[in-house]
């Protein structure tokens, strides 16, 4: 009886964990989804360029004229919206 406490404490605690993480997959998916050619697009890295090309697995961004990389679409963020965060006020 003492063992099936603290687990039926964690039990809870890990499906809100589970279902949080499944949660932010789906959604991060949906937005690599709904790109298209053209797009002004970021990276997991900080890299802001337009979507040349998409294929199956890799996807080929302009960051500058002339300069192409390919790169997974799983390290493409979604939309570059260009709007900066107002700064903090301490």
């Amino acid at each position: 009886m003492s063992m099936l406490f603290p687990i039926l404490l964690m039990a809870p605690l890990l499906f809100i964990m589970f279902w949080s993480s499944r949660k932010q997959q789906k959604k991060a998916a949906a937005a690599i989804a709904e790109l298209k050619k053209g797009d002004r697009v970021l990276t997991q890295s900080g890299l802001v360029g337009k979507l040349v090309e998409v294929g199956g697995r890799y996807a080929k961004v302009e960051l500058a004229p002339g300069v192409k990389v390919e790169l997974l679409k799983s390290g493409l963020l979604g939309k570059d919206t260009g709007e900066e965060q107002p700064a903090k006020k301490d």
